[in-house]
């Protein structure tokens, strides 16, 4: 009989613990990583409306504008050393709005990258009240962001083995029993090679066992048989369980003790019946 494969048991295990691993260590770092990627514990800079500064920049890293409204950004970048504004592109799906610690959201309302690296004066031309938070996007503790990609990649992962191996589970548990290989007699019959259930294991016949099946019209008999152990005949002449035509010792000691106990018994008679006719003269 075919055994279930333990892949499926396996599998489920695995995906059972990556999960509780994953799930374990993104909630013990999810306090740390908010706080590491609020605007208002970790911006470069905040403006209110019509205020402007200046802030030494760098082209190597990218950078953030946050509002706590989805609007536009209403802001103007200039690079002191050549006088020339910096070009404020859009946020993308992965730059997301941020939840702070306070409760309130921050909306990424722009993105660029310097051109050069150097002073920049920055102004926030929206109304007074209007905060920007400038956020260098690289400025994350890298540890952190590791951490909790990959606890999201064990979430995913561990989330797909379990029904991964439910599906395994259900195949190899309909296909428990059937036979793998099967051959055809003489008489359209379809013989099972391989063992099609637990009652009966089955051999593989010989060529000659096939070539007969087909060509003559024998009947295969697949029946695997236990080897028996030879019968050791019993040591002893009294053993009950000897079988044959010869004859046992212990007959031919019976026979004789028969033989001298009938004889006795004659004796005994006629010396009494001659004690008798002494006696009485």
């Amino acid at each position: 009989m075919q055994e279930a494969s333990k892949w499926p048991k396996k599998l489920a295990a695995a995906g059972v613990i990556i999960l509780l691993i994953s799930i374990a260590v993104l909630v013990s770092n999810i306090d740390e990583f908010e706080e590491a990627t609020d605007p208002s514990h970790n911006s470069l800079l905040v403006l209110d409306g019509s205020e402007s500064e200046e802030i030494n920049l760098s082209k190597e890293s990218s950078y953030l504008l946050f509002r706590l409204t989805n609007t536009d950004h209403n802001c103007s970048i200039v690079e002191l050393a050549t006088d020339t504004d910096v070009t404020i592109g859009s946020p993308g799906w992965v730059q997301s709005p941020r939840e702070g610690k306070e409760g309130d959201f921050y909306y990424p309302v722009g993105t660029f990258i310097p051109d050069e690296s150097g002073l920049h004066i920055i102004e926030n031309n929206a109304e007074e009240g209007e905060m920007l938070w400038i956020l260098d996007e690289t400025d994350v503790e890298y540890s952190i962001v590791l951490t909790i990609s990959a606890s999201c990649c064990g979430i995913f992962c561990g989330s797909g083995l379990i029904p991964l191996a439910f599906i395994l589970w259900r195949n190899g548990k309909r296909n428990v029993g059937k036979a793998g290989l099967v051959m055809q007699t003489a008489d359209g019959m379809l013989v099972p090679i391989a063992p099609a259930d637990g009652t009966m294991q089955q051999r593989i016949p010989t060529t000659d066992e096939i070539w007969r099946s087909v060509h003559g019209g024998e009947v295969l008999n697949l029946t695997v048989e236990e080897p028996r152990e030879p019968e050791v005949p019993a040591p002893f002449a009294d053993r009950p369980d000897r079988s044959g035509e010869k004859s046992r010792a212990i007959d031919e000691v019976e026979s004789v003790e028969e033989t001298v106990s009938e004889s006795t018994s004659v004796k005994s008679d006629v010396s009494q019946k001659g004690w008798k006719s002494w006696d009485e003269g």
